[in-house]
């Protein structure tokens, strides 16, 4: 009878302990550059805030609501990336996005001041799909 629920005993561990087998599809990220010409940034706001929307549309429905999408900012060719949000001479850049697009914003740092039109640049931008 011991040798009996003794082998019980093992045979349900051993069911209860099998694995089971997964595969994770891991997706790339995406980059994307989009140069931004000064003449592209249009002026809102009595000019405290510029915009200047960059079709991207690599950016569906799959990614705005699952994944995450980075940008960044180069004023001096590609030498250096700053990511958004950030300031830059006194100019505070922040984006938002939606399916097709990204829609990059400029204000003073402070909210209340006309700023100039932003320099050109190239905005580097990074799509992270995620599960």
């Amino acid at each position: 009878m011991k040798k009996i629920l003794f082998l019980l005993v093992i045979g349900g561990a051993l069911f209860t302990a099998s694995c089971t087998k997964r595969y994770d599809v891991v997706q790339p990220n995406q980059t994307v550059y989009a140069d931004i010409k000064t003449t592209d940034w249009g002026s809102a706001n009595g000019g405290k805030t510029d915009t200047v929307l960059i079709n991207t549309p690599q950016i569906t429905s799959f990614i705005r609501d699952n994944g995450l999408v980075a940008v960044s900012l180069t004023f001096d060719g590609g030498t250096t990336y700053e990511p958004i949000p950030y300031v830059y001479n006194n100019v505070n850049y922040s984006f938002i996005y939606g399916n097709g697009g990204i829609e990059l914003y400029a204000q003073s740092a402070d909210g209340t001041q006309v700023i100039t039109t932003p320099p050109a640049s190239t905005a580097k931008i990074t799509l992270v799909p995620a599960n």
